[in-house]
């Protein structure tokens, strides 16, 4: 259990807290409200905005949260920065659907 939480940071999206064990562990945790990132994620996916892939450098497929994309980071330990077979699999993983502003397979 922890003894202490103490707010780190927060900005306009995310408040990250700090939190001592009583065996002195120290935990950052980031949290983040997400709905409004997954609301234009769905608005796009259903819109059809992104459809167009001959406008500049191609076609937007997906909005990820900083929060799921640490996770991600953190999964993957840092792999997935580097790796675009790797984060193509997180993106068309149908659990990931939600990321997700265009239909199309990476």
């Amino acid at each position: 259990m922890a003894i202490s939480k103490t707010i780190f940071d927060m900005d306009a999206t995310s408040t990250t807290t700090f939190e001592e064990e009583s065996d002195g562990t120290i935990h950052l945790n980031k949290t983040m409200d997400v709905e409004p990132i997954l609301n234009i994620n769905k608005d796009e996916y259903h819109s059809g905005v992104n459809d167009d892939a001959s406008k500049g450098l191609g076609r937007k497929v997906a909005s990820i949260p900083v929060t799921i994309w640490q996770n991600w980071i953190q999964e993957t330990n840092g792999a997935i920065q580097h790796d675009q077979v790797l984060l193509a699999k997180y993106l068309n993983d149908p659990d990931n659907r939600f990321l997700r502003t265009h239909n199309s397979r990476i």
